[in-house]
C-alpha cells in the first residue's frame, strides 16, 4: 500500500470518514488504531500517513497520542490529520503536531469535520434533520481534503483559539481522568449477556462476569458501549437514561467489533 489511515471510533463517525477517504485517495489501507497499537515495530513504509479521530476536550482521544509517540517518522512522509467533533475542535491539532514532531515527523495539513454530536454524557442524538444535513456535508468534505491529500499540499496548521488555550491545562487533566471514569457505566436491567460491549471496546475494558458487563480501568471514554447495546441496557450515571443513542448510519456493528472483522 502507498497510503494508510489510522483511525480511532466510538461511534463509527471517524471510521466511516476514513473509508470515504480511503476510496477517494486510492491505494490506501484502513487500521484501527486500537489494533495497531499492540504491534511492536510498526514499520511505516507508506508515502502518505494519515489519522482520523474524534475530538476529546479539544485534545485527540488518549490511544491516539499515545500511539502516535510509539511510532517513528521520516521528513519524507506526508502526514496528515482529520478531527472529527460536534462542538468545537480547539487545540487538537497543536497537541498532535507536538506528539508528531516528538516522533521525528512533521504535521504536514490537519483538517476539522464536523460530525453528529454523541457524548451522551451530555447530551442526547441530534434530531435525524441535522444529521442528515452534516451527512451531506461530511460527503464533501471529505472530498475536499482527499484533494488536498493527494496533492500533497501543506498548510498553516490550527494552535487552537483563546478559549481553548485558556483551558488547555483543565483538558489534559480531564482526558487523563478518562481511563478512571467508567466507574460510572452500570446495566439497568436489561442485559441479556450478549457480550456485545465486550466487543465493541476498543481498548478491551469491559468483561462479562456471570452474564452482565463490568468496567475496568483502561476507558477511552469513547461511548461505545454504550450507543452500540443493542438493548439499550447499558447507561452513565443517572444522566443518560432518556436520552436517544448515536451510531454512524453507514458503518455496522461488525466493523466496530475489530477483534471478529478484521
Amino acid at each position: 500500500m502507498k497510503n494508510v489511515i489510522f483511525y480511532f471510533t466510538g461511534t463509527g463517525n471517524s471510521l466511516a470518514v476514513a473509508k470515504k477517504l480511503a476510496n477517494k485517495i486510492g491505494d490506501t489501507e484502513v487500521i484501527a488504531i486500537s489494533n495497531a497499537i499492540k504491534e511492536k515495530g510498526l514499520e511505516l513504509n507508506y508515502e502518505r500517513i494519515g489519522f482520523v479521530f474524534p475530538v476529546y476536550y479539544y485534545l485527540p482521544p488518549n490511544i491516539v497520542r499515545e500511539f502516535v509517540n510509539r511510532l517513528s517518522f521520516s521528513k519524507a512522509h506526508y502526514i496528515f490529520a482529520v478531527a472529527t467533533y460536534g462542538g468545537i475542535y480547539g487545540g487538537v491539532f497543536k497537541d498532535l503536531y507536538e506528539c508528531i514532531k516528538n516522533s521525528g515527523g512533521v504535521l504536514n495539513a490537519a483538517f476539522s469535520l464536523c460530525m453528529p454530536g454523541n457524548y451522551i454524557v451530555e447530551y442526547g442524538a441530534f434530531p435525524e434533520a441535522i444529521t442528515n444535513f452534516q451527512s451531506k456535508w461530511e460527503k464533501r468534505r471529505v472530498g475536499i481534503i482527499a484533494e488536498n491529500v493527494l496533492q500533497r499540499k501543506s498548510q498553516a496548521i490550527p494552535k487552537g483559539n483563546f478559549i481553548s488555550n485558556l483551558f488547555t491545562e483543565y483538558s489534559y487533566k480531564k482526558v487523563k481522568e478518562f481511563k478512571a471514569m467508567a466507574v460510572n457505566f452500570h446495566e439497568n436491567g436489561s442485559c441479556n449477556g450478549c457480550a456485545v460491549c465486550s466487543k465493541i471496546c476498543p481498548v478491551g475494558n469491559i468483561n462479562i462476569n456471570d452474564g452482565k458487563p463490568t468496567w475496568g480501568n483502561n476507558c477511552e471514554h469513547c461511548m461505545a458501549c454504550i450507543q452500540w447495546c443493542p438493548h439499550k441496557a447499558i447507561e452513565y450515571g443517572n444522566v443518560t437514561q432518556k436520552r436517544r443513542r448515536y451510531k454512524h448510519s453507514e458503518i455496522s456493528l461488525k466493523e466496530m467489533m475489530l477483534d471478529e472483522s478484521e
